[in-house]
């Protein structure tokens, strides 16, 4: 079964919400500020419990990796990303949310989330994606998420998913992924769940 997103932004500025963006950025490159990205989908129907679920997979739509055009190559190099994920313990909002701001008038503990259990999980879920150089653009990147589904599935309140990169703060091209502002909603991202009969 597939379940859709429900609210999806970029943090990148204190004060600048980027829910408009047809893009999810993932890392910092020269010049500007890091970048950190969250989903959300919708819950598993009740005819799925935890323990029928064989596996979970996210998709997102990679778009391609980003420097400004004034940059040379040598400044902002395309570098391997290594995609991480983590569980978001805070609710937010998508019209709402920046690097600081989780609601309007509520804040992250820390920049960008804290990953230390307050804002999001200390430690990311299984599995490390790798965007890496001349990887094929405009092609959906499968994510492991089985571990999160049944953890929502069990009770923990679905806040979604802090998407970053492992290697965030090294010099090197940014991540775009399609967001849910994207125009072509077929390149919107979606949780398939396989659930044992």
């Amino acid at each position: 079964m597939t379940l859709e997103w429900v609210q999806d932004v970029s943090l990148e500025r204190p004060t600048t919400n980027y829910n408009s963006l047809p893009y999810l950025l993932v890392s910092k490159h020269p010049q500007y500020p890091n970048k950190r990205s969250l989903v959300q989908f919708e819950n598993l129907p009740s005819d799925c419990p935890s323990s029928k679920i064989h596996s979970a997979k996210m998709y997102l739509y990679y778009v391609y990796a980003h420097k400004a055009s004034w940059h040379p190559i040598t400044m902002t190099p395309f570098i391997p990303r290594y995609m991480q994920l983590y569980l978001v313990k805070k609710s937010w909002n998508e019209a709402q949310a920046t690097s600081i701001k989780r609601l309007s008038s509520i804040n992250w503990s820390t920049l960008y989330l804290g990953l230390d259990g307050i804002d999001a999980e200390a430690c990311p879920e299984p599995g490390i994606v790798t965007i890496f150089p001349f990887r094929p653009k405009n092609n959906f990147v499968e994510f492991d998420v089985t571990n999160a589904v049944k953890r929502w599935k069990d009770g923990l309140p679905n806040h979604g998913l802090l998407i970053r990169a492992k290697n965030e703060l090294e010099a090197g091209r940014g991540i775009r992924f399609a967001s849910n502002a994207m125009s072509d909603s077929s390149k919107h991202a979606f949780v398939l769940v396989l659930c044992r009969d």
